[in-house]
């Protein structure tokens, strides 16, 4: 008798735990605020030949100058990356604008047709039950 006593307190414990972590699971996703950087692209531009440092520093300077370019601008040899919010100018916006406010022989790296639309992120599969049940959880709060 004493067993089945502290078999069901030990199963009783357990439940109440599982219980207590996944309510907080689910109090965790309902309150997630969105990512506020979603917007934010990486895009990347290949010079011909590489630059001095009075050129990367206009280079920098020039692309300060257009609308929705971060602050982000990485200028090594001769490729320039940069950060920029898709709502306000895509990479092909940005390359014409560079190229009309200077004369440069490069090109606008484009990723394979095959590449552009597979899914990046590492962690959460669109059809897995992970992300299936945080979509559940955010419809019925959001």
């Amino acid at each position: 008798m004493k067993s089945n006593k502290k078999i069901k307190t030990v199963l009783l414990s357990i439940l109440g735990i599982s219980l207590l972590l996944f309510v907080i699971l689910v109090y965790h996703i309902a309150t997630a605020k969105p990512v506020e950087n979603a917007t934010i692209q990486v895009s990347r531009i290949d010079f011909d030949k590489p630059f001095d440092s009075l050129s990367a520093f206009d280079i920098k300077q020039k692309l300060h100058t257009i609308a929705g370019v971060k602050s982000e601008i990485i200028v090594k040899r001769n490729v320039v990356v940069y950060f920029h919010d898709n709502k306000i100018a895509d990479s092909k916006k940005v390359y014409d604008e560079l190229m009309t406010k200077g004369n440069y022989d490069a090109k606008r790296f484009e990723i394979p047709a095959n590449l552009a639309n597979v899914q990046v992120c590492p962690v959460m599969r669109r059809d897995g039950i992970s992300y299936k049940f945080t979509k559940f959880i955010q419809r019925i709060f959001n």
